[in-house]
C-alpha cells in the first residue's frame, strides 16, 4: 500500500523528516514553504496522496488550496483502482507542490462522489480554486494523468 498524507478539516499533516513530529500545514498555506514547529526545519512539499475520510475536510481542502486538486474516486473492490494507485501515488510524487493529490473511498464517501456524478471508477476530477475544472475517468498511466491536469 503506497504511502498517504492525514488531513483534518484545518490542513495537511505532515511528518517532519528532521525530528519526526507531525506538524500541520494550513489548507490556505500549501504553495507555501511550511516549517517543522518543533525542530522549525523545512517541511516537504506534500508528495503522497491525501485520504479524504469525510466531508468536512473534503469541504476544507477544496475550499482553501490555492493548489489545483486532483481527486482519484476509487472502492477497495475495484480491481482497475488498484492497479491505478501506484500510478496515482507516483503523479502525486511527481508533482509535489504544484497540485494536491486526494483519495476519495466512493463506498466510504457516497455524498462526496454523488456530488461529482461519479458513475464508473476509477475517475478523476480536477479542481481550481474551489471549482470542477475536468473530469475523466478510467486508468490513466502516472504521465498521461500529469498531462491531463497540466492541459486543463
Amino acid at each position: 500500500m503506497p504511502h498517504h498524507l492525514s488531513s483534518d478539516a484545518r490542513g495537511l499533516i505532515l511528518s517532519c523528516p528532521a525530528c519526526g513530529t507531525a506538524s500541520r500545514i494550513a489548507y490556505a498555506n500549501l504553495d507555501k514553504a511550511g516549517r517543522c514547529g518543533s525542530c522549525k526545519a523545512d517541511l516537504p512539499k506534500p508528495s503522497a496522496p491525501v485520504v479524504i475520510d469525510d466531508i468536512t475536510t473534503f469541504q476544507a481542502m477544496v475550499a482553501n488550496s490555492p493548489l489545483p486538486i486532483v481527486i482519484d474516486f476509487w472502492a477497495p473492490w475495484c480491481g482497475p483502482c488498484k492497479m491505478m494507485a501506484p500510478e496515482f501515488a507516483k503523479a502525486a510524487t511527481l508533482a509535489a507542490g504544484e497540485a494536491i493529490f486526494a483519495k476519495v473511498n466512493t463506498d466510504e464517501q457516497q455524498a462526496i462522489a454523488s456530488q461529482f456524478r461519479i458513475q464508473g471508477i476509477p475517475a478523476f476530477a480536477l479542481l481550481k480554486g474551489g471549482k470542477l475544472i475536468a473530469q475523466t475517468a478510467g486508468f490513466q498511466s502516472a504521465s498521461n494523468l500529469l498531462a491531463w491536469m497540466r492541459q486543463a
